[in-house]
């Protein structure tokens, strides 16, 4: 009998290059032209960091969200083509956007 997979945790859409991820693609025609800013917020006594300006499109952030979330072991939300995480993850941020191959500036 051949096994069939139910459910996997992986990202929904694949590359049809490369068969990688939303998260983990390196293909010329998935790199977006546009640059995200980092920025860290205080809100009642707590840190959020907040990655806005995503030059991507809202489906393909909120992919972009979960697989972040996953990494960073965090809450977080996305707003718009803005991700919101719970707590100081600027160096988390900073390394996974540039495997994205997405520019980003701010909290050098």
């Amino acid at each position: 009998m051949v096994a069939k997979v139910v459910w996997s945790s992986d990202s929904a859409e694949l590359c049809p290059v490369c068969k990688q991820g939303a998260g983990e693609c390196h293909c010329q025609q998935r790199v977006p032209d546009g640059v995200a800013k980092i920025r860290i917020e205080k809100r009642r006594g707590k840190t959020v960091t907040v990655i806005a300006d995503l030059p991507l499109e809202i489906s393909d952030v909120k992919l972009l969200m979960r697989d972040l979330k996953k990494r960073c072991a965090t809450g977080g939300t996305c707003k718009g083509t803005s991700i919101e995480l719970q707590g100081d993850q600027v160096d988390v941020v900073r390394q996974w956007l540039d495997g994205c191959s997405i520019a980003h500036r701010g909290w050098n």
